[in-house]
């Protein structure tokens, strides 16, 4: 494809791109993404609404806005010799508008650049130049790439499934304040939070109602996966791993098991097979913390599995018995990660289902316990218990168990004193 083909295709994604009345806006802070020279990254799973907030951010900036979208099979063919077209036709849209005395800066909006090779140094020209660059991506991996390449000038911001607030904005629904809800709307928000529990954090999940568009996109990101060149000799006993892995989020795995599960023996293929699962958002990898590994003393680390999002469980097993408490605690962790926590799990005698590390001190400041059944006697003491043994051990003060609609303050005797425990509903903590 020449110029003369490509330059339509453009147009008409700029006319798409730059219409933004059909938006629902993300409880994101992104000033800061309209502020600084830097080449501004994007990461996050598929179908997450990343080509959205691009047209959020592009709406609010004013100048010369070329959006491309890099898994157009017609851009791909081209290769790295799209680029140079690209810039010619942006040259050209820019002389033109400079006759309207129009032209001012330039942004570059780039989804999902990596597909085409070389890309790297192409952001690299166009950043020196003075253009300003958006960059999207749906690998987890490339973060870290992006960070080192372009160090000193870049800014990353991590994008996941809608959160609770993001699901009420997009019901049209007032997000009130936590600790002042009528109990009238109490009911009402609390039908909705069971909603998205349900159903996910996807945007055209919840515009649809349809969970099933989950297998689609769980089909999608493994075979995009393959076809990206990851090297994936067995495809089926990837396929057999995610679902397995799905069906038992946050929850604990050996490698006995996978082998068992998946069909695959070699140990070293079964981790490659988890770091591209983990690399595509599918699932979390979150490891367990004690004083051991603390001080350099242990050589294995545990890891608990989450799901990239909730909805998926319905979709790719649907057969397989529903552990509410697991999808509740998975949750959790989702929205921990959108509050950028540093999280691991602590596991004695008792278990803790979440620990978080500051990142600049590295001291554990918060100890949380996840429970949708709290009313139960037996739930109630293995989760006080727990968290108990966890604050002991960390030397805090407070913690707090989440449930599903219960809430009290327990003050109760530890090691080194009395310890306050706050148990509140995971909806009005998801609205803080």
């Amino acid at each position: 494809m020449q110029k003369l083909e490509l330059l339509p295709l453009i147009l008409s994604n700029q006319s798409f791109f730059q219409n933004s009345s059909d938006l629902t806006p993300r409880n994101i802070s992104f000033s800061h993404f309209l502020e600084g020279s830097e080449i501004k990254f994007i990461c996050g799973p598929r179908h997450t609404g990343k080509t959205s907030l691009l047209r959020q951010v592009a709406s609010n900036l004013q100048g010369l806005k070329m959006y491309i979208d890099f898994e157009d099979s017609r851009i791909q063919d081209l290769g790295s010799e799209s680029f140079q077209i690209i810039e010619e036709i942006a040259a050209e849209i820019c002389r033109k508008e400079s006759e309207r005395n129009e032209a001012g800066q330039v942004y570059y909006f780039l989804d999902e650049i990596h597909s085409i090779r070389g890309w790297e140094s192409w952001v690299d020209r166009l950043h020196r130049q003075g253009a300003g660059i958006f960059i999207t991506s749906s690998k987890s991996n490339l973060r870290h790439e992006f960070s080192s390449g372009f160090a000193g000038r870049s800014q990353i911001l991590n994008l996941f499934p809608f959160s609770f607030k993001e699901y009420l904005l997009m019901k049209g629904a007032r997000i009130p304040e936590p600790n002042f809800i009528p109990p009238s709307l109490s009911d009402e928000i609390l039908c909705m939070f069971l909603q998205y529990f349900e159903n996910g954090g996807f945007p055209d999940v919840i515009k649809n109602g349809d969970i099933r568009l989950f297998n689609k996109y769980f089909e999608e990101s493994l075979q995009k996966g393959v076809e990206a060149g990851y090297d994936i000799r067995n495809s089926g006993g990837l396929k057999e791993l995610a679902i397995f892995l799905i069906s038992n989020m946050a929850s604990e795995y050996s490698f006995d098991t996978l082998k068992r599960i998946s069909g695959i023996e070699d140990e070293e293929i079964l981790s490659s097979y988890l770091d591209y699962l983990e690399d595509i958002f599918l699932l979390y990898r979150v490891p367990k913390l004690d004083n051991l590994q603390e001080n350099g003393r242990g050589k294995e680390i545990s890891c608990k599995v989450y799901a990239g999002d909730t909805g998926f469980f319905k979709a790719v097993y649907p057969n397989y018995p529903d552990s509410l408490g697991l999808r509740f605690e998975n949750l959790v962790f989702l929205e921990l990660l959108r509050r950028e926590k540093q999280v691991f799990y602590f596991r004695n005698r008792k278990e803790c289902d979440f620990l978080i590390k500051e990142k600049e001190s590295q001291k554990i400041s918060t100890a949380i316990q996840v429970s949708v059944y709290f009313g139960s006697p037996a739930a109630r003491e293995r989760e006080i218990l727990g968290l108990m043994e966890a604050l002991d051990e960390y030397g805090l003060e407070e913690g707090l168990i989440l449930t599903m609609d219960d809430e009290e303050v327990l003050r109760i005797e530890g090691k080194d004193g009395k310890k306050t425990i706050t148990v509140k509903s995971v909806w009005k903590w998801m609205l803080e």
